[in-house]
């Protein structure tokens, strides 16, 4: 099975709540062998609402029958169909693939180098609009604003490559998490209220309110 602890401890999840094997078995019927990593997820988290639907979308097994690609499995949409992820269909027995991101479905480029990457990112920008405690607004700051969240936040060791231009996580907590924009953009939350006023202190005075 595959390790989600960074994504439970972000969400406090405690408990396995995904699709049956019936319900996956729907996905196979569609494209056949599936990545072990993809099938963990549904397994394990798939139906975990705050996850998996608070911003974007984890395609669920019904649904995938309305994203025929010819060439990619897609699994996950942005909550305005502004683009979509998927995996390529020729990599689909590889356990733990790439995942690809496209605004047009016809152009396609690397987000990030492995699925699991996929998901703990993914699980990071969720939390930022999911969780219990969070910023009132977004921040616009300056390049020293950036060097200060860099040198001062620990990197979650994860990001988006493509979408909006590039996203990068911090936080020194297992339960937070910073989301710095390419567009200098600030935005942070917390499941723990200690561990937001502690950031909330800081950051909310790195930049302007937008």
């Amino acid at each position: 099975m595959t390790d989600f602890s960074t994504i439970k401890k972000l969400f406090h999840i405690s408990e396995p709540n995904g699709f049956t094997k019936d319900e996956i078995q729907i996905i196979k019927d569609i494209f056949g062998n599936l990545p072990q990593v993809f099938v963990d997820y549904y397994s394990e988290l798939g139906k975990i609402q705050s996850l998996n639907q608070t911003q974007d979308s984890l395609v669920i097994p019904e649904r995938f029958q309305f994203y025929n690609h010819n060439n990619y499995l897609i699994f996950y949409t942005e909550n305005q169909h502004a683009c979509v992820w998927g995996i390529r269909k020729d990599n689909l027995s590889n356990p733990n693939p790439p995942v690809y991101m496209s605004y047009d479905e016809m152009e396609w480029n690397l987000e990030t180098e492995t699925l699991t990457d996929f998901f703990t990112a993914m699980a990071f920008l969720q939390a930022s609009f999911a969780l219990k405690f969070t910023a009132e607004c977004f921040y616009e700051i300056d390049e020293k604003g950036l060097n200060f969240i860099a040198e001062n936040y620990t990197n979650k060791g994860v990001c988006f490559k493509n979408w909006a231009d590039g996203i990068n996580f911090y936080g020194d907590y297992d339960d937070d998490v910073i989301v710095v924009m390419s567009n200098n953009q600030l935005f942070y939350s917390s499941n723990t209220e200690d561990h937001f006023i502690e950031m909330d202190k800081v950051l909310s005075e790195l930049g302007t309110e937008i």
